[in-house]
C-alpha cells in the first residue's frame, strides 16, 4: 500500500496529466489507454534500494506493487469494483452480465486446466508450430500471465489501438500480424473498416460487442488467435484446413475454417443460413455488412464463433449454445452438449442437449 501522501500525489499528477494544456486528448476507449492510464494503480513511485530483491526491477516510473503479473492484473480484475472480473465467477464491476471473453482460470486455484487459458500453466499450447508455451517467452519457468496477450501500457503498435489492448504479436506472431482494432474514437457507431464493434467504452457483455468483417478472405481474430494455436486455423483450400469447391460449396475439411467462408457457402457440410437465422440465441459471428441481428449472407465463423476467448465451464471454452433459454457464458440454459454449439449453423447438429 502506498502511503496517502504518496496516493495523493499520484492521483494529482495523472489528474493534471489530463487537465494540463499540453497532455494528450482523454481516451474514450479501454482503460491504460492516454488519460485513463494511472501510473500508481501499477506502479511503486519510491522504494528503497535494498527493497528491489523483493520487487520486481523498475518499469517505466517505478516498480510494481505486486511482484507477480497475474496478482497485479488481478488485484484490479478479480471480483473488484473498478473492473471487470476475469477469473472465474462474475463478481466484479459488470457482476451478473455475460462476458464477451468468458474467465479464465488459475493453476492450482480456480477452475480445471483445459476449459481454457489457465494464469500459470507451462504447457504446450495446442496447435502452437512451432510448440509455444508461456515460460519459453516469460522465462524462469513462468507461466502463462495476463502480458503474454495484452499490452499492459496499452497497444497501437503506431496504427489503430488494439481492442481490450490486445497484442498484435501475441505467442509466434511478427508485431502488427495479430492486430484487431476496434471502433476507439466513437463508441456507438460501427466503422466496418474496424475488426471490432464496441457499443459502450469499459463494457464487456456480450451484447455490448460485436465483430466487422473488414476482408472477406480473413479474420483478424483468427491472425491473433494463431499465434499459439496456429493448425487450428485456416481458410478453405489451405494445407491446415482442406477443403475443395464444389459449385457453390466446399466439401471434404479436415478442420473447420476460421475465415474466409459464409454460413451456408459450406453447403456440402451440411451448413446453413436458414438454420442459424432462426436461433433466439446465435453464437457471435464476422459480418461484412454489419447486420447481425439479421443475419445475411455475409456472416462468417471465427474463432469466438465457438470459443469464449478466455475460457468458460466447458472443454476448450467451447460455447453450448442451443439457440434457447438464458444466455450464459457456457452458451444457454438449452444446451448441455458439444452437438448444441454444432446445430447453431449445421443441419446435422442436433440443436439442443
Amino acid at each position: 500500500m502506498l502511503p496517502f501522501r504518496t496516493h495523493s500525489l499520484l492521483r494529482l499528477a495523472a489528474l493534471l496529466s489530463v487537465a494540463g494544456p499540453l497532455a494528450l486528448p482523454a481516451s474514450a476507449g479501454d482503460y491504460h489507454e492516454l488519460g485513463t492510464l494511472d501510473c500508481g494503480d501499477c506502479h511503486r513511485m519510491h522504494f528503497r534500494e535494498e527493497a528491489l530483491s523483493k520487487l520486481d526491477k523498475p518499469t517505466g516510473v517505478g516498480a510494481l506493487l505486486k511482484r507477480d503479473v497475474n496478482d497485479l492484473c488481478l488485484s484490479c480484475h478479480d471480483g473488484s469494483a473498478r473492473a471487470a472480473d476475469v477469473l472465474g465467477g462474475n463478481l466484479g464491476s459488470g457482476a451478473g452480465t455475460v462476458r464477451q471473453a468468458g474467465f479464465l482460470n488459475r493453476l492450482g486455484r480456480t477452475g480445471r486446466e483445459a476449459t481454457g487459458h489457465t494464469l500459470g500453466s507451462t504447457a504446450i499450447a495446442p496447435g502452437s508450430n512451432p510448440p509455444w508455451s508461456a515460460d519459453q517467452e516469460n522465462g524462469g519457468g513462468i507461466g502463462l500471465n495476463c502480458i503474454n496477450c495484452h499490452a499492459p501500457h496499452g497497444n497501437r503498435d503506431g496504427g489503430p489501438r488494439t481492442y481490450r489492448n490486445l497484442r498484435s504479436d501475441a505467442g509466434h506472431n511478427p508485431l502488427g500480424r495479430g492486430a484487431v482494432t476496434y471502433n476507439y474514437e466513437s463508441h456507438g457507431t460501427n466503422d466496418p473498416t474496424r475488426d471490432v464493434f464496441v457499443r459502450r467504452p469499459l463494457e464487456y457483455d456480450e451484447s455490448d460487442v460485436d465483430f466487422n468483417e473488414p476482408d472477406r478472405s480473413d479474420s483478424a481474430i483468427a491472425r491473433f488467435c494463431a499465434g499459439c494455436h496456429e493448425l487450428f486455423h485456416g481458410i478453405p483450400g489451405d494445407s491446415r484446413v482442406g477443403g475443395r469447391r464444389s459449385g457453390a460449396s466446399f466439401t471434404e475439411f479436415v478442420r473447420h475454417p476460421s475465415g474466409g467462408v459464409d454460413i451456408g457457402a459450406l453447403g456440402g457440410e451440411g451448413s446453413s443460413l436458414a438454420t442459424f437465422a432462426k436461433k433466439d440465441n446465435r453464437v457471435k459471428v464476422l459480418s461484412s455488412a454489419g447486420t447481425w441481428g439479421s443475419p445475411g449472407h455475409d456472416v462468417t465463423p471465427t474463432c469466438i464463433s465457438c470459443h469464449k476467448a478466455h475460457g468458460n465451464g466447458n472443454p476448450f471454452g467451447l460455447i453450448y449454445r442451443s439457440g434457447r433459454g438464458q444466455l450464459t457464458e457456457d452458451g444457454d440454459t438449452g444446451g448441455r452438449s458439444l452437438e448444441a454449439l454444432c446445430g447453431q449453423c449445421h443441419e446435422t447438429g442436433t440443436g439442443g442437449a
